[in-house]
Order: structure tokens, then sequence, then C-alpha cells
């Protein structure tokens, strides 16, 4: 709750003009309550600004992961990533991208919050590393894709088309951005196993 109505503040006034003692009437709380749970009120700010970066990106980490686990072929898995993860036009991941660019902006000048994204950073990682190597494992992706290169790559694709936002008309047809994320999605696919050879022998008629 705490959280929810400190980043309510920073969005509508900047994190510059969030006062305690405001956030805490708002909570109906005691201001010791707040310090509580964080040390002072830049370590409210970067909380907040941890879970702008996280929120969307763990939710896709876990539904990706249960895409792997669930589909026996790449293509269920490709659709996914191309028509939910990575559409520039959808309104919802449009502020989902722009909340992890904000928090990322933050750190310019705070080491603190740097280093609080790059823990949470590790973290989403090392799921989404699970996820391609079980992959690989279950004959859905290439053994030799680099896990750590495709791991970051699935997250540069949709935090890349927030350049949409500013694109105009150089915006690529949705139809388009679909085919060359296929094509190159495709690449990374394991090759399809070939029928085993039939041992039966043909039987001629004299």
């Amino acid at each position: 709750m705490i959280l929810a109505e400190a980043r309510l503040m920073i969005e509508s006034d900047g994190a510059a003009a969030l006062r305690v003692t405001e956030l805490a009437e708002r909570c109906g709380v005691a201001i010791g309550l707040l310090y509580h749970y964080f040390n002072d009120r830049d370590g409210l700010i970067a909380a907040v600004r941890e879970a702008q970066f996280v929120a969307r990106i763990e939710h896709d980490s876990v539904e990706l992961d249960s895409m792997v686990t669930s589909l026996s072929n790449a293509a269920g898995i490709m659709k996914m990533i191309i028509e939910d993860f990575s559409d520039p036009r959808h309104p919802e991941r449009i502020k989902f991208r722009m909340d992890r660019l904000e928090a990322l902006a933050a750190t310019r000048h705070n080491p603190e919050l740097k280093d609080r994204l790059t823990d949470a950073q590790s973290h989403l990682s090392q799921e989404i590393h699970r996820t391609i190597n079980r992959a690989k494992t279950d004959g859905i992706l290439a053994e030799d894709v680099d896990t750590k290169a495709l791991g970051f790559l699935l997250e540069v694709i949709p935090l890349g088309t927030s350049l949409a936002q500013v694109y105009g008309d150089n915006l690529p047809d949705q139809e388009a951005w679909n085919a060359l994320l296929l094509r190159m999605l495709r690449s990374l696919a394991a090759p399809p196993v070939p029928a085993p050879k039939s041992t039966s022998k043909k039987v001629t008629k004299k």
C-alpha cells in the first residue's frame, strides 16, 4: 500500500515533491511505520523505482516458463513473444516499458538505485536463463544458441519498441514487423527430428 501510494504521488508531482508526512497521512499510518520499512526518503523512492522496473517482466518470465513447459513445439512460444511481448503498439505494454525506462533513467545520478536494479535484473535474468535452458533440453530451441545472448535479446526487443512513441510514419507495418521477428526466431529453433527409417523389407510379388 505504501509503495502504491508513493508511486501515485511521484507520478503526479515528481520524486522531488514526495513528502513522507503527506504519504503517511494518505496511507493512514504513522511516520514511524514508514521508517520501519524504509531507512529514509531516498530508500522509499528507490523501492518505488525498483517495483516499477520488475513489475511486468516478472509476470512475463513466469508466463514464458509456463509456455515452454506446456508446449511441445516452438510455434506457440514464438507467437507469444511476437504478438504480446514485442508488439510496439500495445497500449498496456507501452506503459510497462516506459515504467522500466523511467526507473533506469533514475539510476543516472543514484548509484544505490542502480545497485538495486542490478540485483533485481540478476534475479530476472536467472529465471529467463533457466527457461531457455529448459527449452533446449525439450528440443524446442537449438542447443548451440547462447543462453545469455538470447536472454538479453528477449528483453532488449520489447524494451526497444518504446521508440515507437516517437517513430511516427517510420514505424513499420505491424504485419511486416511480426514477419521479421518470426524470421529471426525461427532461426533459433531446434531442427526437426527426422522420422525413423522403416526397417520393413519390400515384398515383391512373383
